[in-house]
């Protein structure tokens, strides 16, 4: 069936054994295989572990065969997912393709320990997106009872040759290696905020798109931060939230800070000084 789109005869397309068939500039009928376009779509697809809308991906497929009618190829990729390549795309929702990546994760080997994160996302938050002063790995270690230390403490402090004085302001993270229990570590951040002025949460990017859809819209009404980061230690990391700054509890704060130094003096001596 011919799809009209324009006056320009080379707006003009259709579909003919597996082919888009249009007019070229010179009015000669070209032709591109469907599966051909599509197989370059999954590869974008691939390129973007959070997903990727279909006009963004269909630009993307454009980029590459410029001469055909843009408006050819949004309906031979709307199939991804649903009838072809369903073992690499899935569509949790319309318009949206996510590559399927839950197997290749699994058979990469033996999963990373949570702790192996730390040092590396404290570097990726001291330097790429806060700029603090410190930023020190904790662990999964107890102050007292039920509350935990957040896995990450960063300060940003008055440092020699600093021409005014403020009050150093906190900051916490805290990071989880699955996505099985997001609700508890979303209320295990947020408790943060009682002491910190910046709170992050880190979870691993296989986070589903309905639990980040959602955990992005409680982090924004919140002030927390959200971090996703790869399988690998080394990965890309990723701040989808930035933190908002909320003022802590002054008391609460030095209590911490006090807490701090008596739990670790030489991590205490890194991030005050």
């Amino acid at each position: 069936m011919k799809h009209m789109d324009g006056k320009d005869f080379t707006m003009h397309w259709w579909e003919a054994s597996g082919h888009i068939c249009f007019y070229n500039a010179r009015g000669e009928v070209s032709r591109l295989l469907i599966r051909q376009l599509q197989e370059e779509a999954v590869k974008v697809v691939c390129q973007h572990p959070s997903g990727i809308r279909l006009m963004p991906l269909a630009r993307e497929v454009h980029n590459q065969h410029p001469e055909a009618p843009f408006a050819s190829i949004p309906p031979v990729l709307r199939s991804l997912g649903r009838i072809t390549f369903t073992n690499v795309i899935s569509r949790p929702e319309r318009g949206l393709f996510v590559p399927i990546r839950m197997g290749a994760l699994q058979a990469a080997g033996p999963a990373v320990r949570e702790e192996e994160f730390h040092l590396p996302l404290a570097e990726f938050i001291e330097g790429d997106v806060e700029e603090l002063t410190a930023a020190v790995p904790m662990g999964s270690q107890s102050l007292s009872g039920p509350w935990r230390l957040p896995d990450i403490v960063g300060v940003y402090r008055r440092c020699a040759g600093d021409s005014f004085s403020w009050t150093p302001e906190v900051l916490a993270v805290e990071v989880r290696g699955t996505t099985e229990d997001i609700l508890t570590a979303y209320g295990q951040a947020a408790a943060h905020q009682l002491f910190a002025a910046k709170t992050y949460l880190a979870l691993p990017h296989t986070l589903s798109f309905s639990d980040r859809r959602e955990l992005v819209a409680r982090c924004q009404l919140h002030g927390l931060g959200l971090i996703l980061f790869g399988p690998s230690p080394r990965d890309e990391y990723t701040a989808l939230v930035p933190a908002r700054r909320c003022p802590p509890a002054p008391d609460e704060a030095q209590r911490f800070s006090e807490r701090l130094r008596a739990h670790d003096e030489e991590k205490f001596r890194i991030l005050f000084g």
